[in-house]
């Protein structure tokens, strides 16, 4: 059996066919077509290895050459060293694997569900979006969790810059609803600007909210031309989005605090109701990012406390409800106070324990 893949296919072909033969493909355009005739003449089967379609695969059979792909390699989804396993099985007659058994013990596991963390300032705004009946268009960034329950306020999600733009397509295309489309600031540096300037440009009506918490957060906090430093720590001049929106000729480019929940809604109902776009920039930085509290860790008053249970709408992992009423974490709780905005009874205080967390 010989095998050609590249990438990471070939790490997991190497683990999950120890003894064949294997070509691995370093680049993806031209093809190396005198090394795959070579490589075909000195083994008796080929099977070619690649995720999601099957491009080398089909030129490989345009040179004539006999191979074996998608017919046992997975067409949808990432591959794996397991995934590989069981088309190894497919490929020698055998049967599926049957699914291991879950142990008894962890049938009854509690589920965690990705949620955005304690504190995040992006929380604020999918809160606030939950009072519109509006499209919202996410992007590629840790956003995305709001997609997820009780926020559920991302509908589409497809690339990076993916949330400007599709909001601007659905726009344009006559959608019966607003549509607001969601970016992060690195995001917006990558690849958010040209959208905003094609809404400009093409006179629509969306509104681009971009959540400006002053990293890349989801990858690991690496700079980006708004966070004011390089990645070799070198200080440089902040880019500015709003400045940005402007340039692009955007009519109405506003700043928010994201952990102001009434500031934020009067926001949205003003850009919702107008023809016009809107650039909203939720201007607060990732807690993580900075390792700081945003404000005093709080608690709740159990007796004021009715058991309503509104401030678990917000999906903050701080807030446990095990019983009738929720109560906080103090480990988890950063203070950014966007439950004690919520709640109707004024149940959230300040903890008289602060030092000791």
């Amino acid at each position: 059996l010989g095998v050609i893949a590249g990438g990471i296919a070939y790490q997991y072909v190497r683990e999950a066919f120890p003894e064949a033969s294997v070509l691995k493909i370093g680049w993806t355009f031209p093809f190396p077509d005198g090394k795959i005739r070579e490589f075909a003449a000195g083994v008796d089967q080929i099977l070619v290895v690649e995720e999601l379609d099957g491009i080398l695969e089909e030129h490989i059979r345009s040179l004539g050459i006999a191979c074996i792909g998608k017919e046992v390699v997975p067409a949808i989804g990432e591959l794996s060293t397991s995934i590989l396993l069981e088309s190894r099985r497919k490929l020698e007659g055998k049967g599926e694997t049957p699914p291991v058994p879950v142990p008894e013990e962890c049938r009854e596991l509690p589920s965690r569900p990705p949620v955005l963390c304690a504190g995040c300032p992006h929380r604020g705004i999918f809160y606030g979006l939950g009072r519109f009946d509006v499209v919202v268009t996410g992007d590629i960034g840790c956003y995305s969790l709001a997609t997820f329950p009780p926020l559920s306020r991302i509908d589409t999600i497809l690339c990076m810059g993916g949330g400007i733009s599709m909001a601007h397509g659905m726009d344009r295309a006559g959608n019966p609803r607003k549509v607001v489309g969601i970016v992060g600031d690195s995001t917006f540096f990558h690849s958010g600007i040209t959208g905003l300037l094609d809404i400009a440009y093409n006179q629509g009506s969306s509104t681009i909210i971009v959540l400006d918490n002053r990293t890349t957060a989801m990858t690991g906090h690496q700079c980006h031309p708004g966070s004011g430093m390089t990645l070799m720590g070198r200080e440089v001049a902040s880019v500015s989005i709003e400045e940005i929106g402007r340039a692009c000729g955007i009519p109405h480019v506003v700043a928010v605090d994201p952990y102001r929940l009434d500031l934020v809604h009067q926001t949205l109902k003003t850009a919702l109701e107008s023809p016009e776009p809107w650039l909203i920039v939720a201007k607060a930085v990732c807690p993580l990012a900075v390792k700081r509290k945003v404000g005093p860790v709080l608690e709740v008053n159990q007796e004021r406390c009715v058991g309503c249970r509104l401030c678990l709408k917000l999906g903050c992992p701080a807030i446990e409800c095990s019983g009738e009423k929720p109560q906080v974490n103090p480990l988890l709780c950063i203070g950014c106070g966007l439950c004690r905005q919520v709640c109707p009874q004024g149940a959230y205080e300040e903890s008289e324990r602060q030092e000791d967390v």
